[in-house]
């Protein structure tokens, strides 16, 4: 159906990359429900030290995974050249990651010294072994896409994580433990590998020629600093609190990251994809950096009006969403998960950022302030490791208002977005949470409440809020207002 330069021989490449975006949205949904379920599963049959070890040692081997990976998946996508060329990335992928899993074995010799259990040096020693599959399982994925088969590609993958699923769970009923996890990542490398290497119908080759190896090594440098730069930003918290604190504060943390980054997942890829849709309207040839302005008055008071009742249940009603979700055993998450939820609500505005200085062609920038921003949040979060798992969480917070006033300078340069008029324009939301809020105080008390299960009073008083947020909001907000009659009266007539 495809020929190798991608083109569909009996439907139209627009077409096809439709289908492919789709399959691709769809795979990225699947693949965060799977994994949450594995998450949900996981806490439920361990103990927050147990969780805390696989955290930190999944944590120090995602190092090596990035390594192995590299830029190789990338390199594929530029090439536009023979096909003999992707064979030859493909060996040395699959060098890179022999060199990475027997890395990760040998250092799980060491593990003794850093701790006394000896199912830490067997944990790293599997996770280990799954970097291999996973370096040229990426690089296959490339080389599906580069044949123009990008829904293959995201089926590869989805099947992989639902081959982790079925090993991680059957192992964790089974009292297999933390090794529960480890065994369904490598089951599910070996998926993605097999059914990515099996569709593309390629084989690597092997090449010696320096040149070719020095040009595909400069090439991928780059690309591999910059996720190495951005693994460990996300992997700061985890790693500095383990140093500090050991595995069981890393599993309580670890536990509230998972949980508000579940909820700021619903919603930022919405956001995103909506920032694309909506800026581009505004955008023009001729005046690539005017008439944002316009459109960010419009977009952001949108984005805060969803974000402050999503982000506002989530610390209000904390502790019935952790013990409903975990149990009674994580509590202790309880607080964190009330700062991150705060720290999330900052962060949400940045959604937009690459949609908005890609239209103004700023795209260049990108990475000068993804650096900029790693550097902030790791500088920030290494003081507040320090202090415990709550200062650590408000150093998220920290990080999140100087990237947000860093951000918003970037936007009033380059794109003309005046935060402080978009701040103001949204007023309606103190008048709507002043009255939303005492919903579940109120109510929390009352008999048939009192007696449900954590997680559904959790979503029923979060919609209790709503349901009082939304009218007040509707009432203060005049163009809003209007939109909605306009709507109506439309779908009526």
């Amino acid at each position: 159906m495809f020929d190798i330069k991608g083109t569909s021989t009996s439907k139209g490449p627009s077409e096809t990359a439709l289908r492919g975006g789709i399959w691709t949205t769809v795979s990225r949904v699947l693949v965060q429900v799977i994994q949450f379920g594995i998450f949900m599963v996981a806490v439920r049959v361990m103990r927050p030290e147990e969780f805390g070890i696989f955290a930190l040692v999944a944590a120090l081997i995602l190092f090596l995974n990035q390594m192995a990976t590299a830029g190789w998946s990338e390199y594929i996508l530029h090439w536009k050249g023979a096909e003999d060329r992707l064979r030859q990335t493909l060996f040395l992928a699959l060098v890179a990651g022999l060199v990475g899993s027997a890395l990760g074995v040998s250092l799980s010799f060491f593990a003794h010294m850093f701790s006394d259990d000896p199912v830490v040096a067997w944990l790293a020693r599997v996770l280990s072994a799954s970097v291999v599959f996973t370096a040229v399982g990426a690089t296959y994925s490339g080389v599906l896409i580069w044949q123009g088969r990008i829904s293959v590609s995201a089926i590869c993958i989805l099947t992989g994580e639902m081959a982790n699923f079925a090993v991680a769970v059957t192992s964790l009923l089974q009292g297999q433990g933390i090794m529960a996890l480890a065994y369904g990542r490598l089951a599910g490398a070996i998926v993605t590998c097999g059914a990515s290497m099996a569709a593309s119908h390629l084989r690597p080759v092997v090449t010696t020629q320096l040149s070719l190896i020095a040009e595909i090594a400069v090439f991928s440098w780059n690309i591999m600093a910059t996720r190495l730069l951005v693994t460990f930003r996300s992997y700061a918290a985890t790693l500095m609190i383990g140093g500090f604190m050991g595995p069981a504060a890393v599993g309580i943390y670890r536990a509230g990251q998972r949980v508000v980054g579940a909820f700021e997942e619903i919603l930022s890829e919405p956001a995103r994809i909506l920032a694309w849709s909506h800026f581009r309207k505004f955008h023009t040839t001729a005046t690539p950096d005017q008439g944002f302005d316009e459109a960010a008055r419009r977009y952001f008071p949108m984005l805060i009006y969803c974000a402050v009742p999503l982000f506002t249940g989530i610390a209000v009603m904390a502790d019935d969403l952790i013990r409903g979700m975990l149990g009674a055993d994580w509590t202790a998450a309880v607080p964190v998960v009330q700062v991150l939820a705060i720290a999330a609500f900052i962060r949400a505005s940045s959604s937009a950022s690459t949609p908005i200085l890609s239209l103004v062609g700023k795209v260049g920038l990108l990475p000068r302030y993804v650096l900029l921003y790693s550097l902030i949040s790791i500088a920030c979060i290494s003081v507040g490791a320090v202090f415990g798992v709550i200062a650590t969480a408000l150093s998220e917070v920290i990080a999140a208002v100087i990237v947000f006033v860093i951000n918003a300078r970037v936007m009033r340069i380059h794109a003309d977005v005046r935060w402080p008029a978009i701040l103001a324009g949204c007023w309606p939301v103190l008048p709507a949470v002043l009255a939303a809020l005492p919903v579940p105080y109120l109510l929390i008390g009352t008999g048939p409440v009192a007696h449900l299960h954590p997680l559904v009073r959790f979503v029923g008083l979060g919609l209790c809020m709503l349901a009082v947020y939304a009218p007040v909001i509707a009432i203060c907000d005049r163009s809003l207002r209007s939109a909605i009659g306009r709507k109506i009266r439309s779908l009526a007539g």
